[in-house]
């Protein structure tokens, strides 16, 4: 097994990366527009992104991602093959969005992203609502 230590690794068992909190524009070219679409990402791994989108595309269906992190990139604009793994609605905020992973990012082009992402913020857990029971409580009963 091969050790990929330029990534902050996540537990096996969740994501391969930790997702950094981001606010970056991407272009997205799909089989059905051909001049790219505006989102904005808000996390970023070197593995995927996420992206705000009031109409998101299918899981499974695949796009090209045009984007270049903002301060301290130095580097030309990432163009990458990515596939709609995950789509969402939070509706708390009102906003869609959906979850692209990377296709045919480059090893260099992960280790470049990776070290542009280290020191930023993870991404912070969404709260989860929590689902009212359906059994009633017991009726308070009186102290003798």
């Amino acid at each position: 097994m091969g050790s990929l230590s330029y990534l902050d690794q996540a537990p096996q068992s969740h994501r391969r990366a930790l997702r950094r909190a981001v606010e970056i524009p991407c272009g997205i070219v799909s089989r059905y527009v051909d001049e790219p679409l505006l989102y904005w990402a808000t996390d970023l791994s070197p593995f995927g992104l996420w992206l705000e989108a009031p109409a998101p595309m299918q899981v499974g269906e695949q796009v090209v991602v045009c984007f270049e992190p903002m301060v301290w990139w130095g580097r030309r604009e990432l163009t990458i093959f990515a596939e709609v793994s995950r789509v969402a609605w939070d509706r708390e905020r009102g906003t869609r969005g959906m979850g692209l992973e990377f296709l045919d990012i480059t090893p260099h082009e992960q280790r470049a992203l990776s070290a542009w992402l280290r020191g930023r913020p993870p991404q912070l857990p969404k709260r989860r609502a929590r689902k009212r029971s359906r059994r009633s409580l017991p009726a308070p009963r009186r102290a003798a």
